[in-house]
This record gives C-alpha cells, sequence and structure tokens, in this order.
C-alpha cells in the first residue's frame, strides 16, 4: 500500500472522529455530520484488516515527536474495537432518531471514540496518556447522558476515580521516562528490568489502569455507571474502554523480560478473588445491566491472572500473551452485544421471529462468555490451561484447579442475567417495531461474537496446531462448567420463586462503595468528634463542626449545580482543551 495512504489512514483512525465532534460543538452542518457519526469508526476497521503489522510513522511536529504504529497487539485490539464502536454507532442512529440530545450524545461518544482507538496506535507514553486522558474524560459525558439522580451519583464516583487514575499514571510514566530516558514503550518496558524505582512504576501502573480495566477494590464504578449510561455507550464502556486498561499493562509492564514473582503472586491472587467474588454480587442483582458490569469485573479477574503468569514465567509470555487477546477480543464482542441486547429486549417483541431472535441473539454471547464449545471463549479458557499446565511456580496449580470453576461460576452469572431479561421477551400485538438501524448493528455484532474464533488467525504454539482445539476431550472440557453452572442456576432461581425463600441475599451495586459510604465515612466522622471532645474543647467545640458540616452539606449542594453545569458538552469540552493546551505548554518548557 501506498506510504500517503497508510500515513492517511492510521491519522483518520482517531482524527476522523475527533473533526467530526468538533464540527458538531460549532454547530456547522449539523444534520450532515449526524449522517456521518455513527460510521466515524470504519477507517479504523478497514486500517485493522488491511495494515500489516510492523508499520510505524513519526510525526516530529506533534508533542515530543509522536509514533503511531501498528504491531500484532494493536491489530486484534483495534480490530475488536472499531467493530465495537462501529456497531455501537450505527445502533445510536437509531437509538436516538427522535431524540432531541442527539447531537450532544455523539459529541462526547465521538471525543471518547478518538481517545480509545488514539491510544491503540500510540508508541510512546506521551500521546498515550493525552488519547487515554481524553477517552476516559469524555466518557463522563456518557454517564450522566441522562441527567437522572443515579446518573449525577454514578459520573460523580467515576470522575473522581478517573482524576485519581490519570495522577498515579502520570506519575508512573514520569518516573518510567527518567528512569529510561525516553518515551517509547520499547526502550521503557527494557529499561524496567533493572530500574531503581522499578517497583513503584509498576504499581503505580497497576493501580492507574487497574481503575479502567475494573480490578476489585478499584471496580466500584462500573456497577453504578453501566446500568445509568446509555444502551450504546454501556457497550462501548465495557466492551472496549475496559480493554484500554488492559492494553495499557501490556504496553508499559516488563512481561515477558525477568521473573517478579510477588508482583505476579499478587495479580493472580487478586484476578482469583475478583473471578469470584464478582460473580457472587453478581447474581444478587436485579438489574441486568448491573448484573453484566459484573461479569466484565469477574472476566477482567481472569485476564488479571494470566498477566500475573507474565510476571511469574517469562518464558512462556507470547503464548500467554495469544490468550489474553483472544479472551480481550471475545469479551469485547460479546459484552457488547448482550449490552446492546438488553436495549433490544426493554420493549415487547412485535412479532414471534423477533421474539427467537430476541432469545437467540442473547443466549449465544452469554455461552461464549461461559466458555461453552464451540467459542472463542472456549479457545481462549484452552491456551490459558496449556500455559498453566507447564508453568513450574505453584501458582500454576492451584489456577488451573480453579479455572473450570470459574467457567461454572461464569455460566451461573450469564443465566441469572437470562432470566432478568426473560419476562421482556414476549410477543404483544400493537408493539412498536425497533429501529431497523438498531437490529441490523446487533445482528451483525451476533454474527461477530459466532465467527470470533475464525476471525483473528491464531495457533496453539505448543502443539502448532489448532485442530487439537476442537477434539472430542477438549469439548467435554468445556461442557460440564456450562452445564453446571447453569443447573445450579436455574434450581436456585426456582427455589427462590416457588419456595419463596427470604434468604436470598441482596447486594447493592457497588458494593465495597457502600461500606465506605454509610459505614467507613460515619465512622470516620464520629471518630472526629469524639478527638475534639477528648482533646478538651468541649461540646460547644462539638456544635461548632456539626454546624460546620451543615455549611459542608451546602457546599455539596452548589458543587451539585457546578457539576451539572459541567456537563454541558460545550463547557467541558472548553476546559478539556484548556487544560490539554497546559500540560502542552509546560512539557514544552520541560517543567513536567
Amino acid at each position: 500500500m501506498n506510504s500517503a495512504l497508510i500515513l492517511l489512514l492510521l491519522l483518520s483512525v482517531s482524527g476522523l472522529p475527533l473533526l467530526l465532534a468538533m464540527a458538531l460543538m460549532l454547530g456547522s452542518l449539523r444534520r450532515v455530520i449526524l449522517l456521518l457519526a455513527p460510521w466515524a469508526a470504519l477507517p479504523a476497521l478497514v486500517g485493522s484488516v488491511l495494515l500489516t503489522p510492523g508499520i510505524t510513522i513519526e510525526l516530529p511536529w506533534l508533542l515530543f515527536g509522536t509514533r503511531l504504529g501498528l504491531d500484532e497487539t494493536a491489530r486484534v485490539f483495534l480490530f475488536f474495537t472499531s467493530l465495537l464502536w462501529l456497531v455501537a454507532g450505527i445502533y445510536s442512529a437509531g437509538y436516538f432518531s427522535k431524540h432531541s440530545s442527539r447531537a450532544r450524545f455523539f459529541i462526547w461518544f465521538l471525543l471518547a471514540m478518538a481517545g480509545n482507538l488514539g491510544l491503540i496506535l500510540a508508541q510512546d507514553m506521551v500521546i498515550f496518556y493525552t488519547f487515554f486522558t481524553l477517552m476516559s474524560f469524555a466518557s463522563y459525558g456518557l454517564v450522566v447522558h441522562d441527567h437522572t439522580l443515579d446518573a449525577w451519583r454514578a459520573g460523580r464516583i467515576y470522575i473522581v476515580m478517573v482524576v485519581v487514575g490519570e495522577v498515579l499514571l502520570f506519575a508512573a510514566f514520569v518516573l518510567a521516562a527518567r528512569a529510561s530516558n525516553s518515551i517509547e514503550f520499547e526502550v521503557v518496558r527494557l529499561a524496567m528490568v533493572d530500574a531503581e524505582l522499578r517497583d513503584w512504576i509498576i504499581g503505580l501502573t497497576l493501580l492507574g489502569f487497574g481503575i479502567k480495566a475494573g480490578v476489585i477494590g478499584l471496580h466500584v464504578w462500573l456497577p453504578l455507571a453501566h446500568p445509568v449510561a446509555p444502551t450504546p455507550a454501556s457497550a462501548v464502556l465495557s466492551g472496549a474502554m475496559i480493554a484500554a486498561g488492559l492494553l495499557g499493562w501490556l504496553r508499559i509492564l516488563p512481561l515477558g523480560e525477568t521473573v517478579l514473582s510477588a508482583w505476579g503472586g499478587a495479580m493472580i491472587v487478586a484476578g482469583m478473588v475478583a473471578t469470584f467474588y464478582a460473580v457472587f454480587v453478581g447474581l444478587s442483582q436485579n438489574n441486568a445491566k448491573t448484573v453484566l458490569a459484573y461479569s466484565s469485573v469477574s472476566t477482567m479477574g481472569i485476564m488479571t491472572i494470566a498477566v500475573g503468569l507474565g510476571f511469574v514465567a517469562p518464558d512462556n509470555w507470547p503464548f500467554i500473551l495469544s490468550a489474553i487477546l483472544i479472551y480481550a477480543l471475545q469479551h469485547s464482542l460479546a459484552k457488547g452485544a448482550l449490552f446492546l441486547g438488553v436495549g433490544m429486549a426493554v420493549t415487547p417483541s412485535a412479532s414471534i421471529v423477533q421474539r427467537y431472535l430476541l432469545i437467540m441473539g442473547l443466549l449465544l454471547p452469554a455461552l461464549s462468555l461461559a466458555g461453552a464449545p464451540l467459542t472463542s471463549g472456549m479457545i481462549a479458557k484452552h491456551l490459558l490451561n496449556i500455559q498453566l499446565a507447564s508453568v513450574t511456580s505453584p501458582w500454576g496449580d492451584w489456577v488451573q484447579i480453579l479455572m473450570p470453576w470459574s467457567a461454572v461460576a461464569t455460566s451461573m452469572l450469564m443465566v441469572r442475567f437470562l432470566i432478568l431479561v426473560c419476562p421482556q421477551y414476549k410477543v404483544k400485538s400493537g408493539a412498536v417495531s425497533k429501529s431497523r438501524m438498531m437490529w441490523l448493528s446487533w445482528l451483525i455484532l451476533i454474527v461477530a461474537v459466532v465467527s470470533s474464533p475464525w476471525l483473528i488467525p491464531f495457533a496453539d504454539r505448543t502443539t502448532g496446531s489448532t485442530i487439537n482445539m476442537w477434539s472430542m476431550k477438549i469439548m467435554i472440557s468445556a461442557i460440564w462448567p456450562v452445564a453446571m453452572g447453569g443447573s445450579l442456576a436455574i434450581v436456585a432461581w426456582l427455589v427462590s420463586k416457588y419456595r419463596r425463600s427470604h434468604y436470598w441475599i441482596r447486594i447493592p451495586p457497588g458494593d465495597i462503595l457502600i461500606i465506605v459510604e454509610k459505614w467507613l465515612w460515619p465512622l470516620l466522622l464520629s471518630v472526629l468528634l469524639y478527638s475534639y471532645t477528648a482533646l478538651g474543647r468541649g461540646y460547644s467545640s462539638v456544635l461548632t463542626h456539626m454546624n460546620w458540616w451543615h455549611d459542608y452539606s451546602a457546599w455539596m449542594s452548589v458543587l451539585d449545580v457546578c457539576e451539572s453545569r459541567f456537563a454541558r458538552w460545550s463547557i467541558g469540552a472548553l476546559l478539556f482543551l484548556i487544560l490539554a493546551m497546559i500540560f502542552v505548554f509546560l512539557a514544552r518548557l520541560n517543567i513536567l
């Protein structure tokens, strides 16, 4: 392919959605832009298919000399990410066809898309951080789009987590750049092996990207943000943007370079806890989108385990990476299909055909997430199990034992999800049919989920062949966890329904956050009040403190009003541009 065409295609990956968003902000040709906006991810999808890995371009005029490129990892991420953004964009055209907020939604949608696609091509830390920040802050507009009380609360928690994550990542990137005297990922990874502050860099990177990836303890924004966001926004938040945190780990961490048993063990433990804890909490939820959010936390737990194995067994890293890429692929497509399916099932079906399409369209991606036979989920688990068997560390044995049970847990969660959506399957004569754009985009994604094992060229590098993946032994090992998990979930549901059981545990969405809000924060205030009294300040000081608390509550109401103002795209976009200009100015002066 001509070098000029390659350059144009790479620049249009994030440049086209960014230009369309700016055009919508200015209000010029809004009707035409709204027709083009759903297709903004098409150049990225074309590039992921046509461009060969190994392509790199340098833009010395941008920031510190930006490098964009496409390696094997970026190609897989770009493929499933652009496909999901494209499908969600087409879905949005039908979803918001009669909404006055259509333009406002697409502004945030396009900005988040530009950041998400741009960070995949980034080959240095500066441009990666810039795009990652754009994606993170623009997603706030998607979370609070409906302007409900729940949306404002979820948006507030989300933006706090984002700011904390950005600060952690900025510190990690500065330390990594100083340790390697470079901002290129390849140089940074090699330099981190012997870096003096290696543990600090790794810790900050794990926490910073862990917020976006939904690592246990940092996941609290996911079950709050996904249910309140519009359906197409939920699909990309859980299917595409959550994978950006995983990609950040793959880019920065010295995986495959050296043995780091302590960090590997910590990640494996965190991943195992997330895998089962998220399922336990998800089973107690009554909202289908909240169940899917906890499913994402559980799946990211498995990916966290895989990254931890890369620290424990660096020689196996190329093979572990293959399993991670397939896991990320199948999770993104399947989870996106399920979220869009919830939007399709909100209203009763207009015909029997639509009813069965809904059932099959939700069942197939659910089976893929559970790892059923002939799905990409089964293939990813098979590849990971092969690597677990070859790991000499005790961690490999423990994870190999727990992996089948993770499939049992995921199957139970998928059954819970289907039960929650099931009452909406009914056919209602005279029901309003969904938009054709919504049906078309959703069915395209279902086809992609079904054909995902053949979408990405892959091979079992241990045996040198993919034929063994379809053997009867592997099929049976994939069937029993799904069958057991589904059976247990159905039995539990029947008991709770017909026995009128009152022992079903209900955990509010946000789980750990609720504990902090209702118990730890009041406890901390009580300790502060007691401290004032114990120090001899008397009850008057306590009353003064209480008056201060009322003033604080009044200030919080003022902040709520300010937050609603900042959610307007014009103010938010202007503030983001000002911050970006300050960052570039300070960077040019070598202050940062």
